[in-house]
């Protein structure tokens, strides 16, 4: 419907009244139709009955890519450049129910730089990902500094790593054992998101804007995701063992911090998430996005 809606108005200009106008506009979206396009391109190949799942297949592509492949192409026939087509079409797909991961360290097995590339988009960092436009805007770039100033002083993790001995640090003897999953990755998951999310509102407060909490928290959250090993499980004392994953503890911290109610709602479906799991997801997905523009952000 989208499609045939889109395609009309492209071809008769005259069919674009006021109201039509202001529909698809949502008065700063302007990527709207790119938004529509991928959203019909991506339920086509979900009609077709393509998965969803982002899964560490032995094999080079999965169904997934395919829808991917549609929505960034069909965003991008309706003018999104390559970061913003690959931001909608993940978050779309996102929506749509797709996870975020696939539990192993692979740049195509997370559904963000699946997207990025698949869309042909450059590796970009938090540091560069703008906000929406609120009157004015800011960047990912206050978040990554508070969390570096605060990990060179030393307050994210009790562990020094000048102290580690050589062999452990950077091994499996750090990183999958109790020194790792259990102190350094959940330390600085949970204080790298929560002094991020507060640099991120403080920069808001500071540009004459009321602080976005949602956009802080997913950009606190996003930043710190770029240091820690996001595919580690939790120690036990966050939850049951293996169900909570420290990529989740960094979005469970950041929507804490921001003062973000604890559920979601979804209208229409009825659905109810935890406010943190979301937030977390996100921050996957942003933290492996390319360069979406102001505009792309918006839209996202």
């Amino acid at each position: 419907m989208f499609q045939a809606v889109t395609e009309a108005v492209l071809a008769n200009p005259d069919l674009m009244t006021g109201d039509f106008i202001g529909a698809i506009e949502g008065g700063h979206g302007m990527l709207n139709l790119a938004g529509f396009s991928a959203a019909n391109a991506i339920a086509e190949e979900i009609f077709r009955g393509r998965s969803l799942k982002v899964e560490a297949l032995n094999q080079v592509t999965i169904p997934l890519d395919t829808v991917i492949k549609a929505g960034v192409v069909a965003a991008k026939q309706r003018g999104a450049d390559p970061s913003n087509a690959a931001l909608i079409t993940a978050a779309l797909c996102y929506i749509a129910g797709s996870n975020v991961r696939a539990g192993v360290p692979s740049g195509n097995r997370k559904l963000g730089a699946m997207a990025r590339i698949i869309a042909g988009a450059q590796r970009g960092g938090v540091a560069n990902l703008p906000t929406p436009k609120s009157n004015n805007k800011v960047s990912g770039f206050a978040a990554v500094h508070e969390i570096y100033h605060h990990m060179m002083e030393g307050k994210l993790t009790q562990v020094d790593g000048m102290v580690i001995p050589p062999g452990v640090t950077g091994s499996p003897l750090c990183g999958h054992t109790a020194l790792g999953e259990d102190y350094i990755f959940p330390e600085v998951a949970e204080k790298g998101a929560e002094v991020g999310t507060l640099a991120m509102m403080r920069a808001y407060a500071g540009a004459g804007m009321k602080p976005n909490s949602f956009i802080s928290a997913l950009f606190g959250t996003a930043a710190v995701l770029e240091i820690i090993h996001p595919d580690s499980p939790a120690p036990e004392r966050c939850g049951p063992s293996l169900q909570i994953l420290n990529y989740q503890l960094a979005g469970l911290a950041a929507a804490k911090t921001a003062g973000l109610p604890e559920k979601i709602h979804f209208r229409v479906t009825g659905e109810t998430f935890e406010t943190g799991r979301v937030i977390a997801d996100l921050g996957m997905i942003l933290k492996d996005m390319g360069t979406p523009t102001v505009v792309g952000m918006i839209a996202f």
